[in-house]
């Protein structure tokens, strides 16, 4: 067996016949010795909520964020402006087609246009007429209906051919909302039928996770507890009621308050938490010693090295949550077995 570092063993010397000194009050240790003990500190961080289980998951578009964007009129795809995973904003062109019912609607509304104005001379000719007592009201009410109908048939063509090019026949797709491409269906030089998907967005501000979570996390959970994906934050906004047979489990979706770095479909941990009492404190996991006598954390004072005991809040992943730490306590996230050792605890 290779002989042991000559730092690590003057630290472990030192920790050997000094405990019986050093259990008694805090245990002062240099630097050399702290990086042969593999001592790494941590600083405790103030705990909104404490883990209760880390649990994977799937990053998913809010249930109504997602807005497919289909052609009224049926046509062939002559241009895609926008790829997969594409950043659009809200009016982008998405995808432009031709087609013959936009040419037929396009001839349809300039006719439409020209009933209208033929209805408003009407309309407005008998209305005076009957002011002044030459026709019945009868008559000029009959006029103004027939003008909102054609005014109707007017804006009805106008909104069928919004975003068309004139009447060319052309017909361009714009995004309705900022979002993210999530998928492009239509194909150039391929028809698409009317009201067949060709693009699908997401809204790019909003994302939520998805996960499955056992029946006994579940009753510890409420909506609106907070949940954490790395260091984006979020909240549940619903738990499923009903056990999966087969994998014993209920589903959990939560929305998280940002986007960034996150893409529909990415697997991630998420965190689920509940809230944490005053006082308690964030710290790595590492940093728990426990035994029977209970869990304990060695802090690093200006007098060197003490055991204190905490109450374990909750503990997920790599993050534990306790009480009976001064805020901003530097705590020993690894080598806490050599302190151990080393205090006699």
């Amino acid at each position: 067996m290779p002989p042991a570092h000559p730092l690590i063993a003057a630290a472990l010397a030192t920790c050997v016949f000094s405990t019986p000194a050093l259990a008694a009050g805090p245990m002062a240790l240099s630097a050399a010795q702290e990086k042969a003990m593999g001592i790494v500190l941590a600083t405790a961080k103030p705990a909104l909520g404490a883990p209760l289980a880390a649990l994977p998951g799937a990053i998913t578009p809010p249930l109504n964020d997602r807005r497919v964007v289909a052609a009224p009129f049926a046509g062939t795809v002559t241009r895609i402006h926008v790829l997969e995973g594409q950043s659009v904003k809200a009016g982008a062109p998405l995808v432009t087609l031709f087609s013959r019912e936009a040419l037929a609607v396009s001839s349809e509304l300039v006719q439409s246009q020209a009933e209208l104005r033929v209805a408003e001379a009407a309309a407005g000719r008998l209305q005076q007429l009957a002011r002044e007592g030459v026709i019945a009201g009868a008559r000029a009410e009959e006029a103004q209906a027939r003008l909102a109908q054609a005014r109707a048939m007017v804006n009805e063509r106008r909104r069928l051919l919004s975003g068309a090019g004139g009447t060319s026949g052309e017909y361009v797709l714009r995004a309705p909302i900022a979002g993210r491409v999530a998928a492009v269906t239509a194909q150039p030089g391929g028809g698409l039928e009317a009201m067949a998907p060709a693009v699908t967005l997401d809204r790019a501000d909003r994302l939520w996770v998805e996960a499955r979570v056992s029946p006994e996390v579940a009753r510890k959970l409420k909506v609106g507890y907070r949940v954490r994906v790395g260091d984006i934050a979020g909240h549940i906004v619903a738990l499923g009621a009903s056990i999966d047979p087969k994998s014993r489990s209920l589903p959990l979706r939560a929305e998280l308050d940002t986007a960034t770095g996150l893409a529909p479909g990415q697997t991630v941990t998420v965190t689920v938490l509940s809230p944490a009492p005053t006082g308690a404190q964030a710290i790595p996991r590492s940093a728990l010693a426990q035994d029977s006598a209970g869990a304990r954390v060695f802090v690093k004072t200006a007098a060197g090295y003490e055991a204190r005991s905490v109450t374990v809040v909750g503990a997920a992943g790599a993050e534990a949550v306790v009480t009976g730490l001064p805020p901003g306590a530097r705590v020993a996230a690894s080598g806490a077995s050599q302190l151990k050792s080393a205090l006699g605890h």
